[in-house]
Order: structure tokens, then sequence, then C-alpha cells
């Protein structure tokens, strides 16, 4: 019962220690004249920490699982892990909440247009260079026959 104690509480130690360092990430700002987020939302939710997470979460519950199959399982036990991973989960869903809701930079603004502008004329370009070409030939062709 104690080892088995102080394995949840250093494993969902470790895990609070990448849920808050995964926190202090999704509102870090950087630059003084054009600010902009340090780590994009994609960075975030495919961070090490994020997968640091699921890894150490994931551990546990087999863990705990094959103690409960072998009924090695105190209550006491099981109740601290439900609480525990209940915590867990609840925080992972704010922590998802405030990288999908967070307000970009005005940098960000600025660059995701420019991003919006440079990827739409990328993928028109090749449709327009195309007619062009291809419409003309095929003109070309047409009045030679």
């Amino acid at each position: 019962m104690r080892d088995g104690l102080s394995y949840l509480e250093s494993g969902f130690e470790k895990i609070n220690g990448e849920l808050a360092d995964l926190e202090r990430k999704v509102h870090l700002v950087i630059g003084l004249v054009f600010r902009r987020h340090k780590y994009t939302v994609d960075d975030l939710m495919d961070s090490d920490q994020m997968n640091r997470i699921q890894s150490f979460a994931g551990k546990i519950k087999d863990d705990v699982k094959r103690w409960e199959a072998a009924g090695k399982l105190p209550h006491r036990l099981k109740m601290l892990y439900n609480e525990n991973a209940e915590s867990v989960q609840e925080r992972l869903r704010m922590i998802n909440h405030a990288i999908q809701e967070r307000k970009p930079a005005i940098w960000e603004k600025v660059g995701g247009f420019f991003r919006r502008l440079y990827r739409a004329i990328v993928e028109l370009l090749p449709v327009i260079c195309q007619r062009l070409i291809f419409g003309y030939k095929y003109k070309s062709v047409r009045e030679a026959a």
C-alpha cells in the first residue's frame, strides 16, 4: 500500500509539473514591437509535454488496472487515483480550451492575413497559369483545324 501510494503521488506530481509548464507556455509572448505568442497552437498541442502527460497518465492507468485485476488495489488507492485522474483531466481540458481560445497578438493577426493571402495565391496561381497557357493553346489548335 505504501509503495502504491508513493507511486501514485510521484506519478501525478510529474503530470502536474508538465501541466504547469504547459500552462506557462500558453500565454508566453515574445517581442517588443512585433509581439507574438512564442508557441503556436500546433506547437502546444503536439508538444513534448502533451506527449509526456499522455504517456505518464497511460502508464499509471495501466498499472492501476493491473493492480485491480490482481486484487492488490485497496479502496483508498483507487479513490486517490480517481480523484487525481479527474483533476488532471479537468486541468487538461481547461488548458486545451485556453490554447484554442487564446486571442492572437496583433502581429499574429497581420502575419496570419499574409499567410492566408500567400496560400491563396500559391493555390490559385497554377490554375490561372494553366488556363492561360492551355486555354490559348487549345484555342490555337481549334483555329488551326
